[in-house]
């Protein structure tokens, strides 16, 4: 008997294992061509604002830049929490067709929220005003961190966008420094002891106005209690990423009102979305050469004094694996290949190359490595392992 196994990732391999010579007959998979996607975090300086409509020039310029980036995930932060109910009108507006949710957290001025260009399975506020004691601050946390469940075309597993708006430094530098590593803390306490205890195979960003610079403390008003590295270390899962402006090679995002020379927004990927990120940058109107008509030069300054930050990834999930290992004898045969966690696999075997016979349908991928052993069908000569939509 000779064994032939075969490797289907989205798009065909080819064969591997004992026998190349029907290479001819594999077929394309067709899971093949899923598209990029992208996600912007922005604080919207919805603070102190009396008008949200869409006759609002802050509005407006908001909508122009979103509608002309066009992510398909939109965290915001700093929507007004007395006119929150019209990102509705923004939305069919700006960005027809998106789902909205807006946290029902809220400090009593401004509420985190998400829009997004696929469908929303479930959103909840978390930590809102929940105690700081246990994480080394006397006091409760400020605003909260929202999470928002999305149900992304292709993915085997919903993605997650958790949104955080951390303590600004104010009149009380090192008192507010002190809380900002308190909430640090308590998100990432939530996220350990939470979220992964039971979705660890879930895909996570963790996006928002964080208000410290990771590479620019102001030393001279307080002393770090480091935030960002808190957020990013390996507990947690999340990377960070450094997203710049493409004409000034920067990664300030604020303030592009007065002076643009401090980093207080962040996309936190975890490790899976952080290997595919295939670009990033802070977006700015001002400097665009070839400007559209719809987006005009003033309209980052209008909307906003902070800058929008955009990552772009390659699909998670559609990449092409390999066989590490094949064991066979006359009573079993042993695989494995490099999966994706999440993912899911189907196995099936031929006796000709024609006929195919699911023998495990569903294999759930809980790391890069995964193992499969079965007793040896007798009319079984070829194998195949394919991506399981």
């Amino acid at each position: 008997m000779r064994l032939l196994l075969t490797l289907w990732a989205w798009y065909c391999l080819g064969l591997a294992g004992l026998d190349h010579a029907r290479a001819q007959d594999a077929v394309p998979s067709p899971l093949a061509g899923y598209p990029n996607f992208s996600v912007v975090t922005y604080n919207a300086k919805g603070n102190g604002s009396t008008d949200w409509s869409t006759n609002s020039a802050q509005v407006r310029a908001i909508g122009r830049q979103l509608a002309f980036l066009l992510p398909d995930v939109i965290a915001f932060n700093e929507i007004p929490n007395n006119q929150w109910y019209l990102m509705t009108n923004f939305v069919a507006a700006y960005l027809p067709g998106y789902f909205l949710a807006v946290s029902p957290g809220t400090d009593g001025y401004i509420r985190n929220a998400v829009a997004s260009s696929w469908p929303l399975l479930a959103s909840r506020s978390l930590l809102a005003g929940s105690d700081l004691n246990p994480f080394g601050y006397n006091g409760r946390f400020t605003r909260d961190l929202f999470q928002a469940q999305l149900a992304v075309t292709n993915f085997p597993q919903p993605l997650n966008i958790f949104v955080g708006h951390f303590k600004a430094t104010t009149s009380t530098p090192v008192d507010d420094a002190l809380k900002r590593g308190a909430e640090a803390r308590s998100v990432s306490n939530f996220l350990v002891t939470a979220f992964l205890k039971t979705n660890a195979l879930q895909p996570y960003l963790l996006c928002g106005d964080l208000n410290e610079d990771v590479l620019r403390p102001e030393t001279n008003r307080y002393t770090s209690a480091l935030p960002i590295q808190t957020l990013v270390s390996a507990p947690t899962g999340l990377r960070l990423t450094t997203p710049i402006n493409p004409y000034t090679r920067q990664d300030f995002t604020l303030s592009i009102r007065t002076t643009l020379n401090v980093r207080f927004d962040y996309a936190l990927p975890c490790a899976l979305l952080s290997s595919n990120v295939i670009a990033s940058q802070v977006f700015r109107t001002d400097l665009l050469t070839n400007r559209p008509a719809t987006l005009l030069a003033g309209d980052s300054a209008t909307g906003s004094d902070h800058l929008p930050v955009m990552l772009v990834f390659s699909h998670p999930y559609a990449q092409p694996f390999r066989l590490l290992s094949l064991a066979h004898d006359a009573a079993r045969t042993h695989l494995e290949w490099e999966s994706i966690p999440g993912q899911y696999y189907r196995v099936e075997s031929s006796a000709d190359l024609a006929q195919w016979s699911i023998l495990q349908n569903r294999h759930l991928a809980s790391t890069y490595r995964t193992a499969w052993e079965t007793n040896l069908p007798a009319e079984a000569a070829f194998f195949r392992v394919l991506v399981d939509p």
